[in-house]
């Protein structure tokens, strides 16, 4: 069924509605056709037998007494009924008011035996014959029955004429409707066809734009979105891409940060296992041979020792501290008062402080004094010797945050380091481990707050957001 399509369904189940609306309408107009014409033939077979009578009665006038026995009617209408029939073009029979059949005009093969000898519907003396106009079973055959009148209101005659229904002789009316319905309903076949076609290609081709757009779709790429300026089906199932591509995005960020963080988490606890074994030994033989021994080079030796080891120390609390940070104690504080008293050290290396006033925040006071440091000590190191350091750190507070700005006069972050600036082991200097602003990031999203950066080759400037607390 595969050339069953969503296009050719949506075609044929337009054309289906379409050829039964058709249907429908040439059914009913059918119907309304044929009584029209049935009401026409009546019409005309009244016009007819009115004529008739008159005739008939023309006829009986002519004599100089009305006949009144079966014998004087027959002798009467057995010459002149056939004259009246082949003058009107009908067959006609008459009857006495007993019902015997007096006369009969048949000319017509068809009508031979139609009309009856007696009517037997009304024996001998019984009730008055049914007047009018019926259809007979065959529904080509139209009879009348009708009665002449004596003048003391006595029916002298019953007269029944017969009336074939010529369907050839259609109504000129009945004819030009019947033409201009055949034009409409060619027309509207004609346009429904085209536009059920435009219609199905229309849907199909929007639907193959999503499933392009569909087989596009990687992890590990900018996929492009799509644009619809309707509201309507398509323009919902295009908007749930847009909306899917984004969360694509967005998990492919957070997939490849995650990664990226435990694989260094990992790296960090084994190096600093490796680190850390071997370095306590060392420090107190060292520290032994320091004590005991009075020898100055012994000494100079284990002094230098020593502070080898302390780089290591750092190094390894540096990577431990990044693979698992030690619990948080959030409390709250005045990050404005913490932030001047953890800045106040760099005075003298350019290093100014504006604030707006208290701004109450959870965060680890320790661990805020240590994301501070970063942060500046970042900045000086950014400024290149040739430029006097110029940074300026600003507290503000907005009605449910508090923004902290540390800003610098460096020459900025080159555009294609920009994304890996928070990567584990990325760093911009000379020397370090690039473990910093890593660490940062961590911290303060631990706080409840986001840091992002702005940057340009006349400075950068980090920004951090943390909620306010008023309790």
């Amino acid at each position: 069924m595969r050339f069953l399509t969503l296009r050719v369904r949506t075609f044929l189940f337009m054309m289906l509605n379409l050829l039964l609306a058709f249907l429908l309408t040439g059914a009913f107009s059918l119907f309304h056709f044929q009584e029209e014409t049935t009401d026409y033939h009546l019409q005309r077979l009244e016009r007819k037998e009115r004529a008739i009578i008159s005739h008939i009665e023309y006829v009986i006038s002519g004599q100089d007494s009305v006949p009144r026995s079966y014998d004087e009617w027959s002798s009467l209408f057995n010459e002149r009924l056939n004259e009246i029939g082949s003058v009107h073009k009908l067959d006609l029979a008459i009857y006495h008011p007993k019902g015997e059949r007096i006369a009969a005009s048949v000319n017509a093969a068809e009508n031979q035996g139609v009309l009856p000898e007696r009517l037997n519907e009304f024996p001998k003396g019984g009730r008055r014959v049914p007047l009018g106009r019926k259809v007979d079973d065959s529904g080509d055959l139209l009879i009348s029955t009708s009665e002449i009148l004596d003048a003391d209101k006595e029916v002298d005659l019953i007269v029944k004429t017969l009336y074939r229904v010529d369907n050839s002789a259609i109504p000129e009316s009945e004819i030009e409707y019947l033409k201009q319905l055949v034009f409409v309903y060619l027309f509207l076949l004609l346009l429904g066809i085209v536009l059920a076609f435009v219609l199905s290609n229309y849907i199909s081709q929007n639907m193959r734009r999503v499933i392009e757009q569909l087989k596009k779709v990687r992890l590990n790429k900018t996929n492009e979105k799509l644009d619809w300026r309707f509201n309507d089906e398509i323009g919902e199932l295009i908007q749930q891409y847009n909306d899917m591509v984004e969360q694509l995005e967005r998990t492919a960020v957070e997939l490849a940060t995650s990664e990226r963080e435990s694989a260094w988490k990992e790296m960090a606890q084994q190096v600093a296992h490796e680190i850390k074994n071997p370095l306590t030994p060392m420090r107190l033989t060292l520290q032994m041979i320091e004590r005991e021994k009075d020898i100055k080079e012994v000494r100079e030796m284990a002094t230098n020792l020593l502070e080898e080891v302390e780089n290591l120390t750092h190094i390894a609390e540096a990577f431990s501290r990044f693979a698992q940070m030690p619990g948080l104690q959030l409390e709250r504080f005045d990050v404005s008062y913490q932030t001047n008293r953890a800045v106040g050290l760099y005075a003298d290396r350019g290093v100014r402080f504006i604030s707006s006033g208290p701004v109450y925040a959870k965060v680890d006071k320790e661990q805020w004094s240590r994301i501070m440091h970063n942060l500046v000590k970042n900045a000086i190191q950014s400024v290149p010797e040739s430029r006097e350091a110029e940074i300026l750190i600003l507290v503000s507070k907005q009605e449910t945050t508090a923004t902290i700005r540390v800003r610098d006069n460096g020459e900025g972050i080159p555009e294609a380091m920009q994304e890996r600036v928070f990567e584990p082991n990325f760093t911009t200097k000379s020397s370090g481990m690039g473990l910093g602003l890593a660490m940062v990031k961590n911290l303060i999203e631990n706080f409840g707050g986001n840091i992002r950066f702005e940057t340009s080759p006349e400075g950068t400037e980090f920004i951090i957001e943390l909620p306010i607390t008023t309790e």
